[in-house]
């Protein structure tokens, strides 16, 4: 990790572009992933860049609706989108739920998982994101786009 990330995403050095909370409702996370599209579009990433980003972001909010928070509605999601002077970004996505293990994530190229109707979400993540890391038990993620 580059030094300008140690310590984290709450790193003085980072610049907050984004912080929405949600309920934990699927119809919610479109307003946000248009939201990071736009700031990303106003900023100047690159379009195959902005894609990626929104589709991880998409997968993180999905994840956090049906797992951390059990499709409760009363139930709120933070994302958070910060920049650094170097032009890379961190989307911070955080849910009350109790966490979980990424290592022990089933991998979704098994011949057993192939055809399974869930469980490519976080290594959508991790093939779409520069940087992946998971805070708080599982119940946060960072991904960083350079």
């Amino acid at each position: 990790m580059s030094a300008e990330f140690s310590g984290g995403p709450e790193n003085s050095a980072l610049s907050e572009l984004l912080d929405r909370s949600i309920p934990a409702d699927a119809e919610a996370i479109a307003t946000v992933v248009d939201a990071i599209s736009e700031t990303l579009a106003r900023l100047e990433v690159p379009e195959q860049k902005r894609f990626e980003v929104a589709l991880a972001v998409q997968e993180a909010l999905a994840n956090a609706v049906v797992h951390g928070c059990g499709n409760d509605r009363s139930k709120q999601i933070r994302c958070r989108l910060k920049s650094d002077p170097q032009g890379r970004i961190v989307i911070i996505v955080t849910d009350p739920g109790p966490g979980f293990s990424p290592d022990l994530q089933s991998d979704p190229k098994r011949g057993e998982n192939l055809y399974a109707d869930h469980g490519r979400g976080v290594y959508l993540i991790r093939q779409l994101m520069d940087e992946v890391q998971f805070e708080r038990s599982g119940s946060e993620i960072r991904m960083w786009k350079y």
